[in-house]
Parts: structure tokens; sequence; C-alpha cells
């Protein structure tokens, strides 16, 4: 698929994630994420496939990025503020990535896991 990565700000060839986790990761990882995340569990809510759902909110992000800066100006002085959905969403694939991790036995170890030295 072509979009628009948010996180990168730039325009890429990837292969399209086939499920809703493949795609919440791909929009993981950036101090937005959240707001990402909520876009797309919104479009996926009203049956927008995986693939369509990424590349809107890609493009979104995209047209807010590019907008005049009067009107962008405004934009950011109303920020849209993410869902909890979108937060849940983005806990939930870390917390199956750490149990994933913790089954391996390569989970890293919390500051209140490693002995002093």
């Amino acid at each position: 698929m072509y979009w628009y990565n948010p996180k990168s700000h730039t325009s890429e060839r990837v292969a399209a994630p086939s499920n809703d986790e493949q795609a919440v990761r791909m929009l993981a990882g950036h101090p937005d994420s959240a707001t990402f995340v909520s876009e797309y569990a919104e479009r996926r809510c009203t049956g927008t496939p995986i693939e369509r759902a990424l590349v809107s909110v890609g493009h979104e992000f995209r047209l807010r990025e590019h907008e005049y800066a009067p009107v962008r100006l405004a934009w950011r002085e109303r920020p849209r503020r993410p869902s909890a959905g979108g937060y849940e969403l983005l806990l939930a694939v870390r917390l199956r990535e750490e149990s994933r991790d913790h089954q391996r036995g390569t989970a890293p170890k919390r500051a209140y896991e490693r002995n002093p030295t």
C-alpha cells in the first residue's frame, strides 16, 4: 500500500497490515500515536477496511501539516484530543508484545528487578 506515514512525515510504499494489531503497531511510537490510533479506530468502527483506514489517517494528518499558517495556528490552539480508545489500543498492543517477550525470556528487566551494582 502507498500511504503517508504520520510518524515519519513521509509517503512510503509498505506491505498492508493483515489485522488491526499490525495496523496499530504501524501508528505506535510517536508522541501523537494515541491520536493516530483514535482516528484509525473510528474509521474501523464504521466498517472501513484496514488498508483504507490507515491511508485515510495518514492523509488527514498530512493535510493538517500543510494548512496555511493562520489556519494552522488556529488548529494548534485547540488540538484534537485522542479518545481513550486510542490509548487502550496502544496499551493492548504493548501488553501483548511484553507478554510474548516474557514467554520467550527476552523481556527487558525493569529497574526494580535488576541487581544493584
